[in-house]
């Protein structure tokens, strides 16, 4: 495989930024700060994605550290490339993972699908962990992580003096298991912390809903308090009406004047009559006029009478008697309002708090066993066990001594001869050896010990990367390397590989190059 050409459309501090690389050994120079570690991520990202991780972990991974400085929502790259005679453009959208990505051979016209595994199976079935421990180096990381010393152990577990390549996986899944055990620890602790706030929400939930019971039922008798008070209003409004009607004057209090004029009447003809057999005609007219006369003047007289009367009574009945509804009903009612008011606030907030504590609950309650970052980690775990498994099947007869000659023939040409022959035992403890002597690895320089660990990774990566030929990345590898080291280093790569890209942030690599006559390709990054 060969990258011909980075495109940051949008990616860190690069927008609409153009790299084209070549066949042999590129290098990509930029003093600090310049982008020389964000387009080493780029070309991982490319390959693999950038996976953006939940809860803390997300502030700190690769999707978040390389989002794009201006406009953050188009977060998009490509990288044009060659593999097996065919040119190849991969285009990705990193905000919408695998399925942001798309694969075309430009040879061809062809579409491929990045989700169906067809890059997957360009890269000759290399995992991302195998990829950061061989041929992508980066800064300050020239040895190995424990990944591939997991991946690795069912080589080396049993290589002996003997060299058969007989392995033993039972050490490496035996870490494998302890680990597991610590992430399921801690995913219990987890479990424990999450019971204990729920039981504490409940608990809150439970003691809000009391209150609001209790609130609603005050309510309900302010509710019915006030609805008496309306009852007795009205029937006070009632009997007062009922009160003034039977003082008005000419109701039941005053006199019944048919009543007294029939009988006024009835006594006029008995006395008329009486008159008229004892003293004559004349006489009793007489009387009848006299008496109606009297009898006239009576009524006028009473019926003024009666009237002051009413009206003093009216008059009494109004300033004492009548209910005085401003003095007491009115306050009592509008004290009855502001509390059913208020009561009726305080339930609309308990049942907001309580709307809240429920939805966190329910939020809680939702974050399944599957969601959890150590489900994650303990399902790498498991998945490492199934490849160090089933890779070791294939590997098991003749690969631990084919690491050891590949990296003892890397290691001595870089040393131009000096060292002859790299012992590794299934610890990945190295010992080196010259004509004279045993030399531990710890014992060697800072150098050496740098020179050891890039080629234990490219013969790592011979066999991982045996199907298709990766290009090798290496950022700041060779900052503790003396300029004849570097030259026997460069001169090895440039023979041996067909791309390598060296980031650098100073001139020693491309001195080296031009005073070993090595052609290379020189990219200048801009502060």
């Amino acid at each position: 495989m060969i990258i011909r050409e980075l495109i940051l459309k949008n990616f860190g501090r690069f927008r609409n930024r153009s790299i084209r690389l070549e066949e042999g050994i590129n290098i990509i120079y930029g003093e600090n700060e310049s982008g020389k570690s964000t387009l080493h991520a780029f070309i991982q990202g490319m390959l693999f994605g950038l996976r953006k991780m939940r809860g803390r972990a997300a502030r700190t991974d690769a999707y978040t550290r390389y989002t794009p400085w201006d406009n953050p929502s188009w977060y998009e790259g490509s990288l044009r490339f060659s593999c097996g005679g065919k040119e190849f453009r991969l285009e990705r959208d990193f905000r919408r993972g695998e399925e942001g990505a798309k694969l075309v051979c430009e040879s061809d016209g062809e579409l491929l699908s990045v989700k169906d595994g067809d890059l997957e199976m360009l890269l000759g079935g290399i995992s991302e962990a195998v990829y950061e421990n061989t041929v992508s180096i980066g800064q300050m990381k020239s040895r190995t992580g424990d990944a591939l010393l997991l991946e690795l152990r069912n080589y080396l577990s049993s290589y002996q003096e003997s060299g058969d390549g007989k392995l033993n996986l039972d050490r490496a899944l035996l870490l494998l298991k302890e680990k597991k055990k610590e992430w399921q620890s801690r995913m219990q602790i987890r479990e424990q912390q999450q019971e204990a706030e729920e039981k504490k929400i409940k608990f809150e939930i439970a003691y809000l809903e009391r209150e609001t019971e209790e609130l609603q039922q005050k309510l309900l008798e302010e509710q019915k308090r006030e609805k008496a008070g309306e009852e007795e209003l009205r029937r006070e409004e009632s009997r007062r009406k009922e009160l003034h009607q039977e003082n008005m004057p000419g109701t039941g209090g005053t006199l019944n004047w048919k009543k007294v004029i029939s009988a006024l009447l009835v006594g006029d003809v008995i006395v008329w009559g009486i008159l008229f057999f004892t003293a004559g005609w004349k006489a009793a007219c007489i009387s009848a006029v006299c008496i109606l006369i009297a009898e006239f003047l009576f009524m006028a007289y009473t019926s003024t009478a009666l009237k002051k009367a009413g009206k003093k009574e009216e008059t009494k009945h109004a300033g004492q008697s009548m209910p005085d509804n401003t003095s007491g009903s009115l306050p009592k009612r509008k004290i009855t309002g502001d509390s059913i008011r208020l009561l009726t606030a305080q339930i609309l907030e308990k049942r907001t708090r309580l709307s809240n504590l429920q939805e966190e609950l329910s939020e809680l309650q939702m974050t399944g066993i599957a969601d959890r970052p150590e489900m994650e980690e303990i399902r790498s775990l498991e998945l490492a066990a199934e490849t160090i498994q089933s890779l070791s099947v294939s590997a098991q007869e003749s690969v631990g001594e084919a690491l050891k000659n590949r990296i003892s023939d890397i290691f001595c040409t870089m040393t131009g001869g000096k060292y002859k022959k790299v012992s590794i035992d299934e610890e990945l403890k190295i010992d080196l050896f010259t004509e004279e002597r045993h030399v531990p690895l710890f014992m060697a320089s800072q150098g050496t010990i740098e020179q050891v660990y890039l080629a234990l990774r490219i013969a790592v990566g011979d066999i991982f990367c045996c199907e298709e030929t990766m290009p090798l990345l290496l950022d700041e590898v060779f900052a503790m390397y003396d300029e004849e080291r570097m030259k026997e280093t460069l001169g090895w790569l440039y023979k041996e590989k067909e791309q390598v890209i060296i980031f650098t942030c100073n001139r020693r690599e491309t001195e080296v190059l031009k005073r070993a006559g090595i052609p290379f390709h020189m990219v200048h990054l801009q502060p």
